[in-house]
């Protein structure tokens, strides 16, 4: 039985949600604030759920985001933010919690029980991929491609292929959040630090060009764009 963590201050709702979930089989802990979730972080940290429901626009002294944040310090467990706030700022800024979907209120029972079953089936799939994403203390291994940070090469069977320092940075932060929406300001402060990041956007378009073309020998590898987001590194099973 999957278990969620339900964070809703809306009593009516809670009540609409945990039975509808209930009835299909999962088991459900509601909660109202932040402040409870910090009171229980002990029983937290030794059996998080499998999923957690989190409303954006709580009462009390944090709301979602700043919630999902404290949770990510110790867990990855997938994140449903359940909110009215659909403005593109707002989903950037969940999308840098990592591994969570969005769901616009007023929503039905059946639309959030589809939701939770594909975050969890992703969760499924990162796990298994986890054997094709092998990671040291300087190397990843992606597939085929072994690629050493410090050096800023990408190894493919007895070829190294010397990376700019730019590329090296941006297939770092795509390793180190594999399977996650990077979002696209975040590398490119990354890259160029305090210029002026919307004249360097060409520029990371060149860069994506190149790594694409530079990884395309395996075709388990894949960068995505998310539109006026992001992008997100996948590597599948072969």
């Amino acid at each position: 039985m999957k278990e969620i963590l339900l964070i809703e201050d809306d009593t009516n709702l809670a009540f609409m949600m945990i039975d509808g979930l209930e009835r299909e089989g999962f088991k459900v802990h509601h909660i109202t604030s932040g402040e409870e979730l910090l009171a229980g972080m002990p029983e937290f940290n030794l059996l998080p759920p499998d999923i957690i429901l989190l409303d954006v626009n709580l009462n009390g002294t944090m709301n979602g985001f700043e919630i999902s944040n404290r949770i990510r310090d110790r867990s990855q467990v997938p994140i449903i933010f359940t909110t009215a706030r659909t403005q593109i700022e707002d989903i950037q800024q969940g999308f840098k919690v990592g591994n969570v979907d969005y769901l616009k209120k007023p929503f039905g029972i059946r639309e959030l029980i589809l939701r939770i079953n594909e975050l969890l089936s992703r969760q499924v799939r990162s796990t298994e991929n986890s054997s094709h994403i092998h990671k040291n203390d300087k190397t990843y291994q992606l597939g085929n491609y072994h690629f050493l940070t410090d050096e800023c090469i990408l190894l493919f069977a007895n070829e190294k292929i010397h990376l700019p320092k730019n590329e090296c940075t941006f297939l770092k932060l795509l390793c180190e959040n594999i399977d996650q929406v990077v979002i696209k300001n975040d590398i490119l402060s990354s890259i160029w630090l305090d210029e002026d990041l919307k004249q360097k956007e060409p520029s990371m378009n060149n860069i994506l060009s190149s790594l694409r073309s530079k990884l395309s020998r395996d075709k388990c590898i894949e960068i995505q764009t998310i539109p006026k987001t992001g992008y997100k590194l996948i590597v599948t099973k072969q």
